[in-house]
């Protein structure tokens, strides 16, 4: 009889077949890269790779030969981030040469400043040509441009008096600026300068000239007097010297001070003649009845074509063309900076400061109370946009000076006693040296010195050519993909069988 029902499929267990005992096989992916390393090992020239060729070692020994290529393989990655680190972080090597002459090198600005910047008896003659109104006292008017200290004194106390409301009212009615005002109550070029020398040729001192002249100006130490420096002329080129030494370069006679309570020395700056003096530039004292000689050593920074081809953070420096200006100075970027902080805080710019177009209204009086509150946070103002340029020359000065009330003898055919009264120096600022050394900006490695560096890592610790890298991209991708299709291919077949 036979039994009709559900057909149930055989117990494997029970069957005792092959299928209860065999091995999962691998897959296609894992298979097709077991067979791609055993070919490369086959084919490959790379030193090494020979002795892990299938049935070349066994044990112990494929072990030890494995593990001596990883850690080569290690190093020489470990050697490779080493050496990118110091491509990519220190790109820049400065080099020393002195292969560059004076005449490619401007001649520096000179500045000749006071301390003292407001003369008691200048402000009395002043106040006498101003139209003062009967409400206004003259002495009153008088007093109150003592607040024009507050703009270059660092430790000024405002006076208890209120006068500077005063003055500023008269200034105003006057339509007078409060640069004018401060150039007026000033010592001058007239109280400084007498006579002038270039090398060997005299010049008038104040004349019109395009180089040779001394000209109003102001620094940080308010109005002084200046030679090959013209902040107010946009067109300003200074010139270059073709003459070193003693007995070249400028020498100019003057006097200390005119007037009774001047006499408290001068200061001689010496800078870049594109910049606005700052505290920054290189400064000497000079008194009267005696000789100072100011030996300038002007350095060139530069930077090679492969620099420049650089980001401007990893420079370090600008050029104008990075900010599509006409004539990009570090200096100036920091005087607009500290400029505008300024008139962030104050609302106004100070008059001795380089005027910024018309934007901004010039301080008075009346401004001083804000501008020497805050005049330790205006100098610390920190512009971290305003990068050094990439091409820049920096003066450097070596000063010493003679008495000439112990000697009666000046080195310059120009002198006498006759000449010189008891306020009277002797001034003399040169070039020292035919050539200029140039500090170049070059870079460490470029990036053919790069590759050459990393295959002297790679072949050294692996005996890798590029060759062999090509080699090692062909077999992980095209030879790989090759057995990967074989491997699919293959892998229904065995299960059938």
């Amino acid at each position: 009889m036979i039994h009709t029902g559900k057909w149930s499929p055989p117990d494997k267990r029970a069957s005792g077949g092959k299928g209860a005992n065999r091995k999962r096989e691998p897959s296609s992916i894992t298979r097709a890269i077991i067979a791609t390393f055993w070919e490369y090992t086959e084919r490959t020239k790379v030193s090494g790779m020979w002795l892990l060729r299938r049935n070349r070692t066994y044990g112990v020994s494929r072990f030890i030969w494995s593990s001596v290529l990883l850690q080569l393989l290690l190093l020489s990655i470990y050697l490779t981030l080493l050496l990118w680190l110091k491509f990519y972080s220190y790109p820049i090597l400065n080099t020393i040469s002195n292969d560059l002459s004076i005449t490619d090198v401007a001649f520096p600005g000179v500045t000749i400043c006071s301390p003292k910047v407001v003369n008691s008896e200048r402000v009395d003659r002043y106040v006498k040509t101003l139209k003062i109104p009967k409400e206004y006292d003259i002495a009153e008017v008088a007093a109150g441009f003592e607040f024009l200290n507050a703009f270059t004194d660092q430790s000024f106390e405002p006076p208890s008096h209120e006068s500077f409301k005063a003055t500023d009212a008269v200034l105003r009615l006057n339509n007078v600026t409060t640069w004018e005002a401060a150039m007026a109550v000033s010592p001058g070029c007239s109280d400084y300068v007498k006579r002038c020398f270039w090398g060997h040729t005299e010049f008038q001192c104040n004349q019109s000239h395009e180089y040779l002249s001394f000209i109003p100006t102001t620094a940080y130490l308010g109005p002084c007097c200046s030679f090959n420096y013209n902040p107010r002329n946009a067109s300003f080129v200074p010139f270059s010297a073709n003459i070193f030494g003693m007995d070249g370069g400028l020498t100019f006679v003057g006097a200390e001070g005119s007037e009774r309570n001047l006499n408290t020395g001068l200061i001689v700056l010496v800078h870049h003649p594109m910049d606005y003096v700052t505290e920054s530039a290189a400064s000497v004292t000079i008194t009267a009845r005696s000789e100072s000689f100011v030996e300038v050593s002007p350095t060139v920074q530069s930077s090679s074509a492969e620099v420049l081809e650089l980001s401007e953070r990893k420079r370090d420096c600008l050029i104008s063309d990075d900010l599509r200006l006409r004539n990009y100075r570090q200096a100036a970027c920091l005087l607009a900076c500290q400029t505008e902080a300024i008139v962030q805080k104050c609302g106004c710019h100070p008059y001795l400061l380089p005027i910024v177009g018309n934007k901004f209204k010039e301080c008075n009086l009346n401004d001083t109370f804000c501008y020497s509150a805050n005049y330790d946070n205006f100098k610390s103002v920190r512009c971290d946009q305003c990068l050094p340029n990439c091409y820049d020359v920096t003066y450097s000065t070596l000063s010493y000076k003679t008495d000439l009330n112990q000697h009666q003898f000046s080195v310059s055919r120009y002198y006498s006693p006759e000449l010189l009264n008891n306020d009277s120096f002797v001034l003399r600022v040169y070039l020292a040296k035919q050539v200029v050394p140039v500090i170049r900006k070059v870079t460490v490695m470029s990036w053919i010195g790069l590759l050459s560096d990393l295959g002297g890592i790679f072949n050294l610790c692996l005996g890798l050519s590029m060759i062999s890298v090509v080699e090692f991209f062909y077999y992980c991708t095209y030879r790989f993909y090759i057995n990967y299709q074989l491997q699919k291919v293959q892998l229904p077949r065995k299960a059938w069988h």
